[in-house]
C-alpha cells in the first residue's frame, strides 16, 4: 500500500516550521510531501502560516489579515507566499494544504491549479465551508476533513454531500479513545471510500497500533517515520 509520508509544516522537528527551508529538508529526508497552512493577508496574498497572528519584537500579537504582504514581510521575512513554495519545490511533491480560513479557499485552489499540481494536492480544513468552496469549483479535487468533536458526528453526511477524499484524524485522540473503539469508525469510513490521514504522528509505536488503518501520515519527525515505513 502506498502510504504518504508528509512533513508537518515541513521538517518541524529540526527546522523552522512553514518555511521553504523546512519543506525542502522534509523532502530531502524522504517525505513524499508536506502539510502546510494557508491564510490571506489584507491585500489578498496567500501566505503560509499556522496561527492567525504573529508577534512583533515587543511580543505584541498582530493579526495577519490586518497587514498587507509587504508589511508582513517587514516584520517576518521568513513567511513565504504559497506561490513561492510552488516555485521552489519539485512538481511531484505531494501537498496537503490546510485551509485555515474559508476566505483563502479560492485563491489557494487557483494557485495549485495554475501550477499544475492538483493531482497531488489534498485540500483539508476543520471548516466545512472552506472545503465546500473547493468542491464547488472542482468536482474532482481531493478534499479532506480535519476532524473535531462536532464534525465527528456528521462525517457520513458531509461525505455524502461533498465526496470527501480523506478524513484527517488526530492520533493522540485515537490512542486516548482506544484503537479498538476508533477502528470501528475508521473501518466504516474506509469502506465508503475515504482515506485516513493521521496527524501529528511522532511516535512510531502509534503507527504499529494502527497498522492497516491509515493511508497517510503527517509527522514532525520525518526521518523516524520514513525509516519505519520504508
Amino acid at each position: 500500500m502506498d502510504i504518504k509520508i508528509l512533513g508537518h509544516r515541513g521538517y518541524r522537528a529540526k527546522f523552522p516550521e512553514n518555511t521553504i527551508l523546512s519543506f525542502i529538508k522534509a523532502l530531502e529526508n524522504g517525505a513524499d510531501g508536506i502539510e502546510f497552512d494557508a491564510r490571506l493577508t489584507k491585500d489578498g496574498v496567500v501566505i503560509i502560516h499556522h496561527d492567525d497572528f504573529f508577534k512583533d519584537r515587543e511580543g505584541k500579537e498582530i493579526k495577519i489579515n490586518t497587514l498587507s504582504f509587504d508589511e508582513l514581510r517587514k516584520f517576518n521575512p521568513s513567511i513565504p507566499r504559497l506561490q513561492e513554495v510552488l516555485e521552489e519545490l519539485p512538481r511531484d511533491t505531494y501537498y496537503n494544504l490546510e485551509i485555515k480560513e474559508k476566505e483563502a479557499s479560492v485563491k489557494s485552489y487557483e494557485l495549485m491549479k495554475n501550477f499544475g499540481v492538483l493531482d497531488n494536492t489534498l485540500f483539508s480544513s476543520f471548516d466545512v465551508e472552506a472545503i465546500k468552496k473547493i468542491r464547488k469549483m472542482d468536482k474532482e479535487a481531493k478534499i479532506g476533513l480535519l476532524v473535531d468533536y462536532e464534525s465527528l458526528k456528521n462525517i457520513d453526511d458531509i461525505h455524502e454531500e461533498l465526496n470527501l477524499y480523506s478524513v484527517n484524524l488526530y492520533i493522540d485522540k485515537i490512542v486516548e479513545f482506544g484503537v479498538d473503539y476508533s477502528s470501528k469508525f475508521i473501518g466504516n469510513w474506509k469502506s465508503h471510500g475515504m482515506k485516513i490521514f493521521l496527524w501529528t504522528v511522532n511516535n512510531v509505536e502509534h503507527l504499529k497500533l494502527m497498522k492497516g488503518y491509515y493511508d497517510g501520515v503527517i509527522t514532525d519527525k520525518v526521518e523516524e517515520v520514513v525509516e519505519y515505513l520504508r
